[in-house]
């Protein structure tokens, strides 16, 4: 018996273990532990992209009406530079606190953190890029805490259950697949990803990847600026239409380098593939005098480079302490939007991964599973409090379970290693939007999976599902194509039930209609009852045929 082996055996027998029911569960110390490194080697990316997606809000910064360039100029991005590195640390906390109460709570090898999409929701649709929207920050951030409660009375109360079959089939299988192509269009763009697609005048977008010397920034033509020149604000967006350079940019062939990094270990399944293409990108990006260097010879880069060279530093939150008001007006759209998206996440994640363990009865539930969506809630509430977008379970959380994980213990060993991170906001605060822009692109790829259970045969469903899907990276906005979608559903139920009402019913789909292995709807009874009807049929005469008739067959 080796020494790994024998802390195992003594760690069984502690009041600890009996607690996470880790004898149970059939599970150690060791496997917990090496469940929660690949668990959060899977999911550090969030430190890096989340604090950067969250301080394209502007949150509350507020430009200088006495400077040139508004939005755009040098003391709001420093403004923003300050946002992001206190998202840094408010994203370690937040993450590191819900995995703590998830493991405690509802003893569940699940972590959290801000989920991926609904941060990119609030940033690019609720708040507008540096502030450009509806909805000021601070009533975002209410409303999230809003959101949080009625989560948890729905989640106390077991409403959840009643709710999720109100949403309709196509929108609910939809939606992770509409908010990963959200976030592969931000990783394909400049600010957050490699700057392969960029602004064109004619087309909208189209293929970009010019140097920073060949970029022309687009220009809002308002009527000031056509009055004066002086008064044209330039976008963060600009196009390669006028000085060329196409795809001959440094950054964007290194992002898309390490986006194949990644994407060659996750076909070998290494737990840390994003961890290593992340990595990669980032170090290369570190030395100066290169084509690649998030640290050139300009006053910028010269003072990200004199904070990075901290390497280590906490990060204080003054800008984003308790940020709440009472001026709602503007926001009501928005808190639907994220009860309804961190419904639908953490109701799939929870019951996707813990069916995976084996814990889920015949019904879909588990033990314990009104503290697991309860814990969701009370993570987001906290959150809020330091302006931080919902924080979720966290789907890569599967990958520790298929490493043997299957206690909260997991969850507590995560938790302190976002602990840990709190301290080193310096190094994660230096890694490049290209370094991070791939692990977007991939991340929205996976979410695609959801539409295999789509009934691409039924066009209602079809159309639904992909409106859905195309609305929302096409408008910026999450909310609109769930609301496309919702809606579309509602006009096709409704005119069918008029039709049947007049006696006009819809055609049964054919046996042609159905591919083999399609996943079938409830309209469908009569097909299922013809192919088993002659299932049974060719089952029974195969049981009437003699032994002999059987080998002359073969």
């Amino acid at each position: 018996m080796g020494p790994i082996d024998k802390v195992d055996e003594w760690f069984a027998g502690t009041r600890i273990a009996k607690f996470f029911e880790m004898n149970e569960r059939g599970t150690t110390l060791f496997t917990e532990l090496g469940g929660a490194l690949v668990t959060f080697m899977t999911m550090a990316y969030i430190l890096a992209v989340n604090p950067r997606i969250l301080a394209d809000s502007g949150g509350p910064c507020v430009p200088d009406p006495q400077e040139e360039g508004g939005i755009f100029g040098p003391n709001y991005e420093d403004c923003l530079e300050r946002l992001k590195r206190e998202y840094i640390t408010a994203t370690a906390i937040g993450s590191c606190v819900g995995c703590v109460i998830m493991g405690l709570l509802a003893n569940l090898p699940i972590a959290l953190a801000p989920g991926m999409g609904m941060n990119a929701y609030f940033t690019y649709s609720v708040v507008g890029f540096r502030g450009t929207g509806t909805v000021a920050w601070d009533s975002a951030v209410t409303a999230i805490m809003i959101e949080g409660a009625i989560f948890l009375v729905l989640a106390v109360s077991g409403a959840r259950s009643f709710l999720a079959r109100l949403i309709p089939e196509p929108v609910r299988l939809a939606t992770p697949a509409a908010i990963g192509a959200f976030l592969a269009h931000l990783g394909l763009q400049t600010a957050e990803g490699i700057g392969i697609v960029v602004s064109d005048i004619a087309t909208a977008v189209t293929l970009g990847a010019c140097p920073e010397d060949k970029r022309t920034p687009i220009v809002a033509f308002t009527e000031a600026c056509r009055a004066d020149s002086s008064s044209c604000v330039t976008s963060d967006a600009y196009t390669c239409d006028d000085l060329g350079g196409v795809m001959t940019s440094g950054t964007t062939w290194m992002g898309l380098l390490g986006m194949m990094i990644t994407l060659i270990f996750m076909a070998y399944k290494w737990r840390s593939a994003m961890i290593i293409g992340i990595a990669f990108v980032t170090i290369v990006s570190w030395f100066r005098n290169t084509a690649v260097t998030y640290f050139p010879d300009t006053p910028a880069g010269d003072a990200r480079f004199e904070y990075f060279s901290q390497v280590v530093a906490f990060e204080n939150m003054d800008m984003l302490i308790a940020p709440f008001t009472s001026d709602l007006k503007s926001a009501g759209v928005a808190l639907i939007t994220f009860l309804y998206v961190d419904f639908l996440d953490t109701s799939g994640t929870l019951m996707g991964i813990v069916s995976n363990m084996g814990f889920t009865d015949e019904h879909g539930d588990f033990p314990k599973s009104r503290q697991a969506f309860s814990v969701d809630a009370i993570s987001t509430m906290f959150g809020s409090i330091f302006g931080l977008s919902p924080v979720t379970s966290y789907i890569e959380s599967a990958g520790g379970v298929g490493a043997g994980a299957r206690t909260g213990l997991t969850a507590l060993f995560v938790g302190f290693f976002f602990f840990l991170s709190l301290f080193f906001a310096p190094i994660i605060a230096s890694i490049p939007p290209w370094a991070t822009g791939g692990a977007l692109i991939l991340v929205g790829s996976m979410m695609a999976r959801s539409l295999k259970d789509v009934k691409w045969y039924d066009i209602t469903h079809a159309a639904t599902a992909f409106i859905t899907v195309i609305t929302m990276p096409l408008t910026y906005s999450i909310a609109y194509g769930l609301i496309a979608g919702i809606v579309i559903w509602i006009i096709l139920q409704t005119v069918f039930w008029i039709l049947g009402f007049l006696g006009i019913e819809r055609p049964e789909f054919t046996e042609d209609d159905i591919p083999k292995g399609a996943v079938k709807s409830d309209d469908d009874k009569g097909v299922d009852e013809k192919d088993n009807s002659e299932e049974q049929v060719e089952e029974a005469a195969d049981a009437n045929d003699s032994p002999k008739e059987k080998d002359m067959e073969a």
